[in-house]
């Protein structure tokens, strides 16, 4: 058996040096993503619009951009040729139906267009259906091979014409990959959400169980980090007998993403720190990087599947005196996770990660989730959602008891989801 002092001093190393990884990977990752072009003082295009400050929304085939392109000379060099003249300050979006947009663009990313307004709200579309974009405010243009471009442009079904600081350059619209708001505002680039649920039953026995989720994300044009916490705790019992506890665990889990390609992604960090007291886990870290690649990226679908190496530490919080604690393996990570918008207000998530412990093959464990979630507001959303947690070989109490190797949880709540 391992001295107990010796099993805590390396829990808490493990638990030190992930936090540093974590920390230090996504600190890059923000400094990598920061690095924008400067624009000169004298830069004659039209000033940034603050997405607040953008102007109202209308639709209707009648109405349309006052925007001109100038061919200054019939020359072979299109490039050199272009001047872009916008009519006013608005973004403009042209549907397949051949209807105007008018309102602010927020991003395309993964074959999808955020497009706001204040009178139609938050809408997105399929980024194959616009036809036409023309924004004069400076956007960040990344494409799939060369340097981003950053300015005002026109956008139609086979070009992107973006007016720069050194001049016009186009770029075929298949090599789009996507677009961000060029803005020095770091506020932008976060969002989070909060979502609270709670299951109460009063009379003979009283069952209380309160959940909490919490994801905090910060994502550009190229890089994408997240830290998540799905805690919960439940009390069961009544006046007489008292209250016993009948659920204490959290779930944390990071990724820091780095996009190289439209299809393939680096998995620069990935991993969860679990606690469970009823499956008698003190701690569990499983820290690990690889590769992600998009299956399937259209309006209505995202699927993705990772794959990477990692690291697993054990540490056991009511151990048998003949099982070995801490325990130190070598994993690997398999997951899926998929994103179905069946309309812009219905939403499903699903999130399936096995990681398989190839030495010590008892130690694989599962985790799964489902989240169902309907807007009723912007920001307020009601959601449904179901954990699955699975350990192959759970480790025996020093009372001889031994976990159940299955743990199921569904939640009914309200989120919040900001940015």
């Amino acid at each position: 058996m391992t001295n107990p002092n010796e099993g805590e001093r390396r829990y808490l190393l493990a638990l030190a040096a992930l936090a540093v990884a974590g920390v230090w990977l996504a600190g890059g990752a923000v400094a990598f993503a920061q690095v924008e072009e400067p624009v000169p003082a004298d830069d004659p295009h039209p000033p940034d619009v603050a997405p607040q400050d953008a102007p109202s929304a209308e639709l209707g085939k009648d109405d349309a951009p006052q925007t001109a392109v100038l061919v200054e000379k019939a020359q072979e060099d299109l490039p050199q040729a272009y001047t872009i003249q916008f009519g006013d300050e608005y973004d403009w979006i042209r549907l397949a139906s051949g209807e105007w947009l008018r309102g602010n663009l927020e991003r395309m990313r993964d074959g999808s267009l955020e497009f706001d307004s204040s009178e139609l709200k938050l809408l997105t579309y399929d980024w194959k259906k616009v036809k036409e974009l023309h924004s004069p405010r400076a956007n960040t243009y990344h494409f799939t091979e060369g340097d981003d471009l950053v300015g005002p442009a026109m956008i139609n079904e086979e070009l992107v014409v973006v007016q720069t600081v050194d001049g016009i350059v186009t770029r075929p619209r298949p090599e789009l990959l996507d677009i961000i708001e060029h803005t020095q505002r770091e506020r932008n680039y976060w969002s989070t959400v909060f979502r609270l649920g709670l299951t109460a039953n009063a009379g003979n026995t009283e069952n209380l169980t309160f959940n909490a989720f919490w994801q905090l994300v910060r994502e550009d044009a190229l890089t994408r980090a997240a830290l998540t916490y799905d805690g919960t705790f439940g009390t069961v019992g009544n006046r007489i007998s008292g209250r016993e506890e009948v659920a204490n665990r959290h779930l944390g889990g990071g990724d820091v993403d780095i996009y190289v390609h439209p299809i393939l992604y680096i998995k620069a960090l990935t991993g969860q720190l679990l606690y469970d007291k009823f499956q008698n886990i003190r701690l569990r870290a499983t820290p690990a990087a690889g590769l992600g690649v998009h299956i399937i990226t259209t309006y209505v679908v995202n699927w993705d599947f990772e794959t990477a190496p990692g690291y697993q530490y054990l540490s056991l919080l009511d151990p048998a005196s003949t099982v070995q604690d801490p325990q130190n393996d070598g994993y690997w990570m398999f997951r899926m996770f998929a994103d179905i918008d069946f309309t812009d207000d219905i939403q499903l998530l699903l999130d399936w990660r096995t990681n398989l412990v190839f030495t010590t093959i008892g130690n694989t464990n599962h985790v799964g989730s489902l989240d169902f979630s309907l807007r009723v507001t912007s920001i307020l959303h009601f959601n449904t959602s179901f954990l699955y947690l699975r350990t192959e070989e759970p480790f025996p109490r020093s009372d001889g008891t031994v976990p159940k190797k299955n743990d199921y949880q569904v939640v009914v709540g309200v989120s919040l989801r900001i940015g």
